[in-house]
């Protein structure tokens, strides 16, 4: 076994519970070694969390340790586990996710909370997603309102086919329709609802990411260009005649980019109060409008 991930014991001597130490102390680099490793050694093992418990006090096979191994080694390199074992969860449900697409973050399930809160989930509601990469987005807000009918974009061949794949594989493809384009471009009619994760890394942001997120998921979908602010600007060009007379507008942004973009959302439409959003740990987030009856200022 190469000398970056040596488990140090007899092959035929390593339990399922060990294997999950030896992998996360082979991971210094990482935030979270062991969650990594668990999570690693459940895709080589084909089992979930029951499955890993319940074989704690079992010993791996042969084919199992190299399975882990190879594992272990393409995250010592700074693959994301996601992309390594193909799937992330987010709002509980589970996407595939490949180098076409950003990985699904929790922070973004502000967004989804921000829209719950907002409106009501009997409503029949369409709900446009710009930018979908994933498809997390939609396919959470559509599992949130079963009345509601979607419409996905992204200018990314292979982001709106991994798109389609998630919402089969979450059985919302009847309900939501994903197209090929710029923005608003393909879009057709109003919507009730629009919310969109745009790329909203600065030049200088860029120079603080992460080894395996600049080099691994798709730049496309991460710079925004000088300040960021840039495909927002082009969004909101575009908009006006996209949302409804009371429709929610959500975007998601960067902690440092709430000011400067909700002067851009007051610039597109002034007659309405501008929110920022927080995401789970009370940094801000995102950036909305309200258009609904009873949220215009005075």
């Amino acid at each position: 076994m190469p000398d970056d991930f040596d488990l140090g014991i007899a092959s035929d001597q390593l339990l399922v519970g060990d294997a999950i130490s030896k992998g996360a102390k082979a991971l210094p680099d990482s935030n979270s070694p062991r969650l990594d490793a668990r999570v690693l050694l459940k895709f080589a093992l084909q089992t979930d969390d029951a499955g890993l418990i319940g074989r704690s006090r079992e010993r791996l096979s042969e084919q199992e340790i190299e399975r882990f191994a190879h594992l272990i080694r393409r995250r010592q390199k700074g693959e994301p586990v996601a992309y390594i074992t193909g799937v992330k969860e987010f709002w509980s449900l589970e996407f595939a996710v490949d180098q076409s697409v950003l990985i699904p973050r929790e922070d973004s399930e502000c967004l989804i909370e921000t829209v719950l809160a907002r409106r009501q989930r009997t409503e029949n509601l369409r709900i446009a997603d710009l930018g979908t990469g994933s498809g997390c987005l939609i396919c959470a807000l559509i599992s949130e309102f079963p009345q509601a009918q979607g419409v996905a974009v992204d200018l990314s061949p292979a982001a709106v086919k991994t798109a389609r794949t998630n919402a089969a594989k979450n059985a919302l493809a009847d309900r939501i329709e994903i197209l090929e384009g710029s923005w608003t471009e393909p879009l057709r009619g109003q919507f009730d609802v629009i919310i969109a994760n745009p790329p909203y890394i600065s030049d200088e942001e860029a120079k603080e990411l992460s080894d395996d997120v600049i080099d691994y998921e798709p730049s496309s979908a991460l710079l925004g260009g000088h300040d960021g602010l840039d495909p927002y600007r082009v969004i909101l060009r575009e908009i006006n005649d996209k949302l409804t007379s009371d429709g929610l507008l959500v975007f998601e942004c960067g902690y440092r980019q709430t000011d400067a973009l909700a002067q851009l959302v007051r610039d597109f439409d002034g007659n309405y109060p501008v929110f920022t959003i927080n995401d789970l740990s009370g940094r801000p987030r995102g950036v909305g409008l309200d258009r609904r009856k009873g949220q215009k200022k005075d």
